[in-house]
């Protein structure tokens, strides 16, 4: 193995994996669901506005984070974010009140708001042209496995022990990740932009007049919104729709993740074959499309 392959790959390695943690605490929550309505008498709407605080957080602090990354580099901003993590699931695990639960969602939101500019601007800077797309394709899979194994790892320990207990074991990763980063931190390239000598600055938000800014915002705001749907109401409608059993579903869903991660490793080396991608992306979403009006 080369260097810069070496390299390239331990880049890819930390960085997807800090992703995979970003991911799980996604569900975080959500895994703890029936537990956690016991515990405290909660309504549906209750449960949901956990989610809700954790989400708003996440999607105003990732904007925050990318002028943040710009000003400190994006190493200082991943290791913080792992940081906060954890602590939202430490006050998590401690809560007397659902005022807490309130408080340690909003921390953990904040945790989880860096990744995405931390993490992409990482693969950018530290890892080769001609490996991108595959380190794209790794970043997305850690992802999805972050998904698929929150539910078993929360409701195993909970069923074993207690919620708190979960939460506790769970607060253990993004630290344990933070240990493993700070200790591969050499690795992991922390330029802050700094502008070229004679090179007006320009407006912090010169950016949004950029189209392909805009194309982007739009795309993954669509993606969001079906993956959001699928994640939150696949079980409940394939019970409805086809008279299935709950566990039936549930393995359907595990299904299209596993599926999912395997066409994230095809997608990496189409990406780096392809000449078109706005034709490549394309003709996925169109057969995906088809397939959910089958199901439908």
């Amino acid at each position: 193995m080369t260097s810069s392959l070496r390299q390239d790959a331990r880049v890819i390695a930390l960085v997807g994996t800090s992703h995979g943690v970003s991911h799980f605490y996604h569900l975080i929550l959500a895994g703890l669901f029936p537990w956690l309505k016991e515990a405290f008498t909660l309504s549906y709407s209750e449960l949901g506005l956990l989610m809700t605080v954790f989400f708003v957080v996440s999607g105003i602090g990732q904007a925050l984070s990318g002028f943040i990354v710009d000003r400190v580099g994006a190493r200082r901003v991943l290791f913080t974010g792992q940081a906060l993590l954890g602590l939202g699931a430490l006050v998590l695990a401690s809560a007397p009140n659902y005022a807490v639960l309130l408080a340690g969602s909003f921390v953990a939101g904040c945790g989880n708001a860096v990744f995405h500019p931390a993490g992409y601007t990482l693969l950018n800077h530290g890892v080769s042209k001609e490996r991108l797309a595959y380190a794209f394709s790794v970043h997305g899979i850690s992802g999805n496995i972050g998904w698929a194994t929150a539910p078993i790892f929360l409701a195993g320990v909970a069923t074993l022990s207690s919620w708190r207990t979960a939460l506790l074991a769970a607060s253990a990763i993004p630290f344990l990740m933070l240990l493993v980063l700070f200790l591969n931190r050499a690795v992991l390239p922390n330029r802050a932009t700094v502008a070229k000598p004679g090179e007006q600055q320009g407006s912090s938000f010169a950016f949004l007049r950029l189209p392909p800014v805009w194309m982007c915002f739009g795309f993954f705001f669509l993606t969001s919104i079906a993956l959001g749907g699928i994640q939150a109401f696949s079980s409940t409608s394939l019970v409805a729709l086809y008279g299935i059993t709950l566990g039936t579903a549930a393995t359907a869903y595990t299904t299209f993740m596993l599926s999912s991660a395997a066409g994230m490793v095809a997608g990496g080396f189409l990406a780096a074959r392809a000449h078109n991608h706005d034709r490549t992306i394309a003709v996925a979403f169109l057969f995906a499309a088809a397939l959910a009006l089958l199901l439908a």
